[in-house]
């Protein structure tokens, strides 16, 4: 089934204005839109497999955790600031309140929507006041957030590309920047190797802690990539303490600077891919920023070097302890992981503590359930890459 939905009149609105509250058929064009570019992305790109997590078990569990819990934790979060607010607070960069945290959350609710009706218990035309909660937070969160007026990367200018970082601040960051030559190019690219490793697996073999906004097209034709890379800095995850205190620094922005030939596609989620694949080669600039003070601090070689060595040190660690984990409490783990998105938002609105963190019992005790492997790959299919409609998400409101 090929939905068609009529394109809202007024787009700059829709996209621009956090007043403006849009009706219920441009929220489903919202979803059809959203849920669209996820199951191509999804389709395209995206394969479930760890050595040590069973990805399929924890992404079905985690987000049937979100549609159970978000909506309530967003109103506890909207009794202290409006997500304008909260945005503003902190750095549009360098923090676990990144681009791919907030496109995330409407995706992994959705996600958690469609897996309840698939079991059937819910109806599709259940639950629209919580869904609406979500999606008002994601739009006002994400107008406040991106500088170039739209809500997706793909309706970007170029396309599918993502802007979060003002101008006063790119010019910073330029102004900060290394001539790239072949001994840096080794230095960084060790540290970004090094460094995107120990977070997938911190953060359970998904890719939540690196985000990637860019490209930034510059007078010269040249362009800014960023890359966000957030390791626990704040005893969210259990499952570091101990390690998390071997490292440094936690929070980091890696820039690059690279010549217009070089393609950088972001997709709606907000992982970059590059066209030559090799693009680290071509760098004309770069710099590595730690932001742990809530500053963009440029990193000296020598404490590049440094942070490369503890991060090995503390992936090494981490490792070993996830093997001798037993695998149900590993599941938990990533459970939490991904069902913990709203952390650092609660953390800016002063509400931490007011928020109840633990996973909902009925799901935590449903990886017995979701374990079974043809199970959970018939419902993730089901979701991610459905056979009789082009999105992942049905329309809100509606029994069809």
């Amino acid at each position: 089934m090929t939905l068609s939905l009529e394109t809202p009149a007024d787009l700059t609105a829709l996209y621009t204005d956090a007043a403006y509250e849009p009706s219920l058929a441009e929220w489903n064009w919202l979803v059809q839109k959203a849920g669209a570019a996820y199951r191509s992305e999804l389709a395209a790109r995206t394969v479930f497999e760890s050595e040590l997590f069973g990805m399929n078990t924890y992404i079905l569990m985690s987000m049937m955790e979100d549609y159970l819990q978000v909506p309530d934790r967003l109103r506890t979060i909207l009794r202290h600031a409006t997500p304008s607010e909260l945005v503003s607070r902190d750095l549009p960069i360098g923090t676990k309140r990144s681009f791919i945290n907030l496109a995330a959350m409407p995706l992994h609710y959705l996600t958690g929507r469609e897996l309840f009706v698939d079991l059937g218990e819910n109806g599709l035309a259940d639950g629209l006041e919580d869904q609406l909660t979500v999606l008002r937070f994601w739009r006002e969160a994400t107008i406040a957030a991106r500088t170039d007026g739209v809500l997706f990367n793909m309706d970007a200018e170029p396309a599918n590309s993502s802007h979060v970082v003002p101008r006063s601040l790119l010019d910073e960051i330029r102004g900060q920047l290394l001539p790239a030559d072949e001994g840096l190019k080794g230095t960084i690219r060790k540290f970004g190797a090094r460094l995107t490793a120990y977070a997938f697996l911190e953060n359970c073999d998904a890719r939540t802690a690196v985000c990637d906004t860019g490209p930034y097209v510059l007078e010269d034709g040249s362009f800014l990539a960023l890359r966000e890379t957030c390791t626990d800095r704040d005893g969210d995850f259990p499952w570091v303490d101990g390690i998390r205190e071997t490292l440094p620094y936690h929070h980091f922005v890696i820039a690059h600077r690279l010549p217009g030939s070089v393609r950088m596609d972001n997709n709606v989620w907000g992982t970059a891919w590059f066209s030559p694949s090799d693009h680290q080669s071509a760098l004309i600039e770069t710099q590595v920023f730690c932001t742990d003070d809530g500053t963009l601090r440029p990193l000296g070689a020598d404490e590049v070097e440094a942070a490369t060595k503890a991060i090995r040190s503390a992936h090494r660690a981490l490792y070993q302890r996830l093997a001798e984990t037993d695998p149900e409490e590993r599941n938990l783990y990533a459970t939490q992981m991904y069902a913990w998105k709203l952390k650092p938002w609660a953390r800016l609105a002063g509400c931490f503590d007011e928020i109840d963190w633990t996973v909902t019992p009925r799901i935590a005790e449903s990886y017995a359930r979701f374990s079974d492997p043809d199970l959970a790959l018939r419902l993730i299919g089901g979701v991610f890459v459905p056979q009789d409609r082009d999105g992942c998400f049905r329309p809100l409101g509606q029994e069809r």
